[in-house]
């Protein structure tokens, strides 16, 4: 702190400022105001002084709990930045993020629900198998029954690949 308690004012005079009422402290300045009572009397008020506190260190009621890593004193660095002293000696494998699986879900369950409306209504949409083909029935059969169980094996990986990162980051921010 720059300036110590002792230092700063603990009174202000609303009219003068603050020399005032430095000069009588005993008495203070006293601001002389007329106002109108309940049976319509003019009777005299003081206006207060305004008396300024400041807060301390010590004068904290119950401490809240700091981490460790935020004490002035302390090495340890903030969970966010960890793993920026770490290098990088072992491989670490590539995993796939969730969202990657989530567009393939979603791209392989529009294929699967698509390959029953074609079937259902014998007109071929992109002209590649007409519908008096023999493979017509098979390729539409093979999207449609293995498309629906891909998809949601698909979705349930990415749930799985969210929730591991989710707990990755929270390892690393200390909660876990």
């Amino acid at each position: 702190m720059a300036a110590s308690l002792t230092s700063l004012p603990t009174t202000l005079c609303l009219s003068h400022g603050d020399e005032c009422c430095k000069r009588s402290p005993t008495l203070g300045h006293s601001l002389a105001v007329k106002r109108r009572n309940v049976m319509g009397h003019y009777e005299r008020n003081t206006v207060r002084r305004l008396v300024v506190t400041a807060a301390t260190k010590g004068s904290r009621k119950s401490k809240e709990s700091q981490p460790s890593w935020a004490n002035p004193d302390s090495d340890e660095p903030p969970p966010w930045a960890r793993e920026e002293g770490r290098s990088s000696t072992s491989q670490e494998s590539f995993e796939v993020p969730f969202y990657v699986y989530l567009l393939a879900s979603a791209i392989t369950a529009i294929a699967a629900i698509g390959s029953v409306f074609e079937y259902s209504s014998k007109n071929p949409v992109f002209g590649v198998l007409d519908s008096d083909s023999i493979f017509y029935t098979p390729v539409l059969g093979f999207f449609a029954f293995t498309g629906i169980p891909t998809s949601i094996f698909l979705w349930l990986k990415s749930v799985e690949a969210a929730n591991k990162e989710a707990a990755e980051q929270d390892k690393r921010d200390g909660y876990r």
